[in-house]
């Protein structure tokens, strides 16, 4: 019998359609317009156009460099702490979001507040002077990010890995290293090259950490970023970001024709016991090492947040002091609550219409899946500030925006100025997280799992519902985790949309540390971070409570 997508599937994927056309597609198309329309645009400036290639070079170089660093030691990571039993590996498995808690040029500032000229680390612990500035800034501050990102998406598909295949090789005879090489790696290829895409994606895009580290190296993001806050030339940063993107398409035609010629599924939905029984001792201690140094180095980066808000002045004055905590006393907490309303809606929103999407055109192989893959994942490649840009210039208009082309005597909603604005550029830029997760775990679930469904008589919803949306759990999780930490702090793409009544904490800090207030900075910092430790901490906890009970159960048995 022959299974027709549902009624209710084929409206949910024409309202996820309705919403890329609207607010991806027409805000690109929009600010493209309005950069080519300028009698000054750039296209006519060859010195303009040679400048932006110059950055874009220096973009490559970062981003690739980046992507694999980071995507190995995420890999690594996602290895031991999922596969390796050790004693400390569930502390060290909340660590490892430590980055997924604080602003990005947070981490930059502590960066040099730690080991720069006047560090607390270099300058004040080993005597050194060093610039922290440059290439090697940039690189050492998105690694330690972005390794981490690499090491959620990694490890959302980790327990859809098919043991038996390893199992088989080990007793053809095939050693640890070779079952790894030829066997793990191989069926991981989708989670690797869908986690190194995003990776490369984010790192193109981000401008806030070349500006406040990179010195005299500037990537073409930042330089953007500046075009618009400094020159406000945004004629100029729009040819620029259309230059940004063409690498980033570049990679994502790239991405989709490989995946295009391989498939990659296991029989088994999940894999029940999926860590390795015959480590060796010395491989186990070297993996273990290596995450602990990971971790240790994310610690010692993070040292700035705790130690500039409990001490007078950082770089001057370490005496212990409570001012910078009893100042947010005096501070409204409302940006908290906007921060913390805007990461959950988007979040949840976001993963779940990512995961569903993956769900229709991976599984379901409807009509314009390429269309919508792509204007799913291609505000991951454009730079926050300049998408923001795009909902500046477009829902200025009435009517959602077409007032701007047609009907343009006709009053309607103006989104602009509305709250609702930041919540949805959030839900678009969020959407390719969900969605890459989505493509990750499919990958691994074999299309006779529904078909036996539909078999026993079940519909295509009834399916949907009781068969694929339990194993999607997973990648919506690993999805959300990382949409709720990137909506508690991001800032780029809502800097310019934000209003008096929705303004949120992370705004509030980019704020004080530009007035070079590192103190207070670093009290609203920390409490930022922790609402945000705190929130993902107890999420985790509670997705995985089955698991952690039958541990406990199992440790209470051993005693």
């Amino acid at each position: 019998m022959k299974h027709n997508r549902s009624v209710i599937l084929t409206i949910s994927y024409g309202l996820i359609i309705a919403f890329l056309l609207y607010f991806v597609a027409l805000p690109i198309v929009s600010v493209v317009m309005y950069g080519f329309g300028a009698e000054n645009s750039m296209w006519r400036n060859l010195k303009g156009i040679e400048r932006s290639l110059g950055y874009l070079k220096n973009s490559l170089v970062v981003s690739l460099s980046v992507t694999v660093i980071a995507t190995v030691i995420g890999l690594i990571m996602s290895f031991t702490l999922n596969r390796v039993t050790f004693v400390g590996r569930r502390i060290m498995k909340i660590l490892v979001l430590l980055p997924f808690v604080n602003p990005p040029f947070v981490g930059s500032i502590s960066y040099i507040m730690l080991f720069g000229k006047r560090g607390l680390i270099t300058h004040q612990l080993l005597g050194l002077t060093i610039s922290p500035f440059g290439l090697q800034g940039i690189l050492i501050i998105q690694i330690l990010s972005l390794s981490s990102h690499a090491y959620l998406l990694i490890s959302s598909s980790i327990r859809k890995i098919d043991v038996t295949l390893e199992d088989a090789a080990r007793n053809l005879g095939a050693t640890e290293a070779n079952v790894f090489r030829t066997v793990t790696v191989p069926m991981m290829r989708p989670e690797i090259l869908g986690t190194a895409l995003l990776i490369f994606l984010e790192s193109m895009a981000d401008f806030s950490t070349p500006l406040v580290i990179g010195g005299s190296y500037q990537t073409l993001a930042s330089d953007l970023y500046i075009q618009i806050t400094g020159l406000y030339d945004m004629t100029s940063a729009t040819v620029s970001g259309i230059i940004l993107l063409m690498p980033c398409i570049g990679i994502f035609i790239l991405h989709k024709y490989y995946f295009s010629k391989h498939s990659y599924f296991s029989e088994d939905s999940i894999s029940i016991d999926i860590e390795y029984k015959h480590i060796g001792k010395k491989t186990k201690l070297f993996l273990v090492a290596f995450c602990g140094i990971f971790i240790s180095f994310v610690l010692a980066k993070y040292l700035f947040i705790v130690i500039g808000a409990l001490t007078k002045s950082w770089g001057h004055d370490y005496t212990f002091t409570l001012e910078h905590i009893k100042a947010l006393g005096n501070r409204q907490y409302k940006p908290f609550v906007n921060a913390f309303k805007l990461a959950t809606i988007s979040g949840l929103i976001a993963s779940a219409t990512g995961v569903t999407l993956a769900y229709l055109i991976q599984v379901k192989q409807l009509k314009f899946s390429g269309m919508a893959d792509f204007l799913a994942t291609v505000p991951a490649a454009i730079p926050g500030i300049l998408f923001g840009i795009s909902y500046l210039v477009t829902f200025k208009y009435p009517l959602f925006g077409i007032g701007r082309l047609w009907l343009t005597d006709l009053k309607g909603i103006v989104l602009m100025g509305s709250g609702i604005i930041i919540y949805l550029i959030c839900i678009a830029r969020f959407m390719n997280t969900g969605l890459r997760s989505g493509y990750a775990l499919f990958e691994h679930i074999h299309p006779d799992i529904e078909k036996a469904s539909y078999n026993l008589g079940a519909s295509v919803a009834q399916t949907f519902v009781k068969i694929t949306v339990p194993l999607m759990k997973d990648a919506f999780s690993a999805s959300f985790l990382k949409n709720f930490s990137s909506g508690m702090v991001t800032l780029g793409a809502i800097i310019l949309l934000l209003i008096p009544s929705n303004k949120v904490a992370v705004q509030q800090v980019f704020q004080i540390i530009t007035s070079s207030d590192t103190g207070n900075a670093a009290a609203m910092s920390l409490m930022l971070s922790l609402m945000t430790f705190v929130f993902m901490s107890g999420y985790y906890t509670l997705f995985n409570m089955k698991e952690l009970m039958e541990r406990a159960i199992e440790i209470g048995r051993r005693k």
